[in-house]
């Protein structure tokens, strides 16, 4: 049974992350949905859990196996670690707010820093962000010393659950006409550690990379952005920590997270 953990704070856009988890999964038998709130004291916590009671009944039509959990010890961030670290989670599905750089340094936060923990993959979803077939993913790639890793795992086997097209852009402004011999290099190296996943790759001679994935996911229907918040060379070096934050705030689609 794979468990997804689905943080609520009971705004709209938690919500909406909860409806896209229940379309993620609609009907699969070996999937369990844990509704998790983290309430200040036991008063909170009564309320949290009739909230998350009520949703669980709501969805329950879309999701065979959903449990709640409310808890009230240390912090949010603590707290979900070691749930999801028990419960060996597959996934965890979040919303995020905050578009203006005041509203980023009080809401979205907790988002942000579970997308740094060592844990399990963190879907980041939209506000707006309604589910559809994952039929392309997009991963973007420096394409500097391409190599296996526990990352790149993580990232097969999410490739290997939704068959996408997969779709994987390297954003540089030296490229011109033709690639460099180890920009070559490079590409045929990643082509070979996703050759059952037949990658497409594209090469953008741009300047602002954010604006660029933007637009190449307009452009080619993006349903999913995968990046590592931390630095993998199969990656990025660009995702330092205020480029992820940039790419998730920015991203019109949601964006997986992955760590070693």
């Amino acid at each position: 049974m794979k468990t997804v953990i689905v943080p609520l704070d009971f705004s709209e856009i938690s919500y909406n992350a909860a409806e896209y988890a229940a379309e993620m999964f609609f009907h699969l038998p070996n999937v369990n949905v844990i509704l998790y709130n983290h309430a200040e004291n036991e008063s909170e916590k009564a309320i949290a859990q009739n909230l998350l009671e009520s949703l669980q009944t709501q969805l329950q039509s879309k999701i065979f196996h959903m449990e709640v959990v409310v808890a009230t010890e240390s912090n949010f961030i603590d707290n979900l670690s070691k749930i999801a670290e028990e419960k060996k989670a597959h996934l965890i599905i979040m919303g995020l707010t905050g578009k203006s750089p005041l509203q980023q340094r009080f809401s979205g936060s907790n988002t942000l820093k579970m997308t740094e923990k060592n844990i399990c993959p963190v879907l980041v979803v939209p506000p707006d962000a309604k589910f559809k077939k994952i039929k392309n993913v997009l991963i973007a790639s420096e394409m500097k010393s391409v190599e296996e890793s526990a990352a790149l795992s993580t990232v097969k086997r999410v490739l290997d659950e939704y068959k996408p097209n997969l779709h994987i852009l390297n954003v540089d402004s030296s490229h011109y006409i033709s690639l460099t011999e180890d920009f070559k290099r490079e590409r045929d190296k990643m082509e070979e550690l996703l050759k059952e996943f037949n990658p497409q790759f594209y090469f953008m001679r741009l300047f602002d990379f954010h604006e660029s994935v933007n637009m190449f996911s307009k452009d080619k229907d993006i349903d999913m952005i995968i990046i590592a918040p931390k630095h993998h060379s199969f990656f990025n070096k660009l995702f330092k920590v205020h480029h992820t934050k940039s790419l998730i705030y920015q991203s019109e689609v949601p964006v997986l997270t992955v760590q070693d």
